[in-house]
């Protein structure tokens, strides 16, 4: 390898990703979901846990993307594969199993903001 030579990554970070979605979904699996615990353990492990995870394999999943391909000198010509259909998966996955807590957030806080505005809007009257 020359100086200044950039040596492929293969499917390492594809790797790394797939295995830091399979721990975020066992955790939120049975950490938050199928737990016994209160509401505020549920949160911990969601937020402390589970999202963190979750943020990691989009990351490495972005960088799974981005590697550079592989050359293959045997067989017949096919586009390289080293990881990249499946960073993209990852990602995707990874990005709704994020949004969904995120998404219930926003909606929970716009019925709040609408029964708010709907109690002074009757004071008024």
């Amino acid at each position: 390898m020359r100086v200044g030579e950039h040596r492929p990554l293969g499917a390492a970070p594809a790797a790394a990703a797939l295995l830091t979605l399979a721990a975020a979904v066992v955790v939120i699996a049975f950490g938050v979901i199928a737990t016994s615990g209160v509401y505020g353990s549920r949160m911990a492990w969601l937020l402390g846990v589970a999202l963190p995870l979750l943020a990691t394999s989009m990351l490495l999943s972005c960088l799974a993307v981005r590697a550079p391909a592989r050359a293959r000198s045997d067989g017949p010509r096919r586009p390289p594969d080293d990881g990249r259909r499946v960073g993209r998966v990852i990602f995707v996955i990874a990005a709704l199993l994020l949004g969904i807590p995120l998404a219930l957030a926003l909606v929970l806080l716009a019925v709040d903001a609408l029964l708010f505005a709907l109690h002074g809007v009757s004071l008024l009257f």
